[in-house]
């Protein structure tokens, strides 16, 4: 009775191991689908998007400065377009929201598993 318990808890640990390996394998250890920056007003406009298309490598950066003087960036949402056990993170790298350029800095598994589309609003 001993062993048996014996050997499935050694069997538990070695693919609990497993699996904390393999998420920390890619430098980036969540869970996350999806990031928000800003507050969204009714009035505020889609100014730009673009979509990483499933396959694209990471890391990677997503850029925007809007040549229309005056119309800040106000609100940015980044999502995958499916459920996924490895995450992405997203930082603002460059830039900031309530100004007219902003980057934002994605990473995650080397190779994406699922698309994300980034979109950007600005004050209308």
């Amino acid at each position: 009775m001993y062993r048996t318990q014996g050997v499935i808890l050694f069997l538990g640990l070695f693919l609990f191991s497993t699996t904390v390996r393999a998420n920390f394998s890619n430098g980036v250890a969540t869970s996350r689908q999806s990031y928000f920056f800003g507050t969204k007003a009714v009035t505020d406009i889609l100014c730009f998007s673009k979509t990483l298309l499933k396959g694209s490598t990471l890391p990677q950066d997503v850029s925007f400065t809007n040549p229309t003087a005056m119309k800040n960036i106000k609100f940015v949402t980044l999502a995958a377009d499916r459920y996924s056990s490895h995450g992405f993170t997203a930082d603002i790298s460059s830039g900031a929201i309530g100004t007219t350029s902003l980057t934002i800095k994605l990473n995650g598994k080397s190779i994406l598993p699922y698309a994300i589309e980034a979109k950007f609003y600005c004050v209308k």
